[in-house]
């Protein structure tokens, strides 16, 4: 026995039980009549599934509906291939570090996007603030916070040679590398 025919069987016994509830409410009590409702309904339905018009409906609207999950893959590994090959034009690694996956080691001063690797205009740049303090670029985070507290004590604007600008100008330089 197929699906079809357990699906052809129950729209066979729904149909009859809505001949049979139509029959009732016209004969004893017209509430019968509106119980009839539901079963002609799922009767409908069910006739509908069997003959496979359903199926035809549901594909068609699929089709109408935009691209296939299989589709919509390949458009996303095009362009992940695209945003690859712009990063590549761009000189950086996408964030993606020597594993090559996304959340990977970044590269010491380097930015993940190329369109992030542009200051904002009011700060001071990466290698800005490494001249600043006085160190090379691969100086790790300790090596920069204790560079940053031996400066800030000279250059404190309560010290003896203390100069407000330059103070100011440290404290810029520490933010932008704490980050």
């Amino acid at each position: 026995m197929t699906n079809r025919t357990i699906v052809v069987g129950l729209a066979g016994a729904f149909v009859g039980m809505t001949a049979l509830l139509v029959i009732g409410g016209i004969v004893l009590h017209p509430i019968a009549l509106a119980l009839a409702l539901p079963f002609g309904a799922v009767s409908y339905f069910l006739w509908y599934h069997a003959t496979g018009r359903l199926h035809d409906q549901a594909r068609r609207s699929a089709e109408a509906a935009g691209p296939t999950e299989r589709q919509r893959a390949r458009q996303r590994a095009r362009a992940e291939a695209n945003r690859e090959r712009a990063y590549r034009a761009a000189g950086t690694d996408g964030g993606r570090g020597a594993t090559g996956r996304r959340g990977g080691a970044r590269r010491p001063g380097g930015a993940g996007d190329p369109r992030d690797r542009a200051p904002a205009a009011d700060r001071m740049t990466e290698r800005e603030a490494y001249e600043t303090l006085g160190l090379d670029r691969t100086a790790d985070s300790e090596a920069v916070r204790r560079r940053y507290r031996e400066r800030a004590k000279r250059l404190h604007p309560d010290g003896e040679d203390g100069d407000e600008d330059d103070f100011k100008e440290l404290n810029e330089a520490y933010e932008v590398l704490k980050e």
